[in-house]
């Protein structure tokens, strides 16, 4: 019996990799190692990509709710907005040609006479159209990758705002193959993860792996 009542965990991790072998760069003068085994894998390939990009410039006008002069503006974050009425759309087009459609909203902070606030805008539709070469193949979908950030607001006047807005989109074409590829076997069991204290702040030592250290010149070894 355990702690808990039962007779233990019977859990066990099996099929596991045994023969040393790590996840992990590979050693940059010996190689990897042999594979010990081919297998055959399902996976999306990627038959073909392609990347767009652009940087927005909105204007937003404070007049109506600002009080008094705008003294500061600072950029929060930009971030897609997908809901029923804005959908994300991507597809494919006649013509050899792929299509993205989103919404994204931006945050931005000001300070004015009243103290300090926060505005959210409205949902922003970008369309973006490109061709590609092998579009037009029945067995290739079509995958949208896209990354929205707000790189920066400010004042253009005494109350209108101006934030620059960057899209990315990358167009993607796949299919699910079966594939043979070199392989080492089941992966390692992995390491206990590292145990966290309620409430407590961590320790000098873990503060200081999660930091990079300021920079000493000249440069040092450390």
């Amino acid at each position: 019996m355990d702690g808990c009542g039962g007779k233990g965990s019977e859990f066990q991790f099996s099929q596991v990799n045994d023969n040393g072998i790590r996840p992990g760069p590979c050693d940059p003068y010996e190689g990897c190692p042999p594979p010990t085994e081919i297998e055959c894998i399902m996976v999306d390939k990627v038959y073909e990509e392609c990347k767009v990009t652009q940087v927005n410039t909105v204007d937003t006008d404070l007049t109506a709710i600002a009080v008094g002069e705008i003294t500061d503006v600072t950029c929060v974050r930009a971030e897609l907005f997908v809901d029923e009425d804005h959908p994300l759309v991507c597809e494919k087009l006649p013509c050899s040609r792929v299509r993205s459609a989103f919404y994204y909203r931006f945050i931005f902070r000001w300070t004015d006479d009243a103290g300090v606030h926060t505005f959210t805008s409205d949902p922003i539709l970008v369309e973006k159209i490109a061709r590609m070469n092998r579009a037009n193949e029945p067995r290739l979908d079509v995958r949208c990758e896209i990354f929205v950030d707000c790189i920066e607001c400010f004042l253009i006047n005494h109350t209108v705002v101006r934030c620059c807005i960057g899209n990315l989109i990358v167009f993607k074409l796949f299919a699910n193959v079966q594939l043979l590829v070199p392989a080492y076997g089941f992966c390692p069991e992995p390491p206990d993860c590292r145990k966290v204290v309620p409430d407590a702040c961590p320790t000098p030592s873990d503060w200081l792996d999660t930091i990079i250290w300021p920079p000493f010149y000249p440069e040092q070894d450390r």
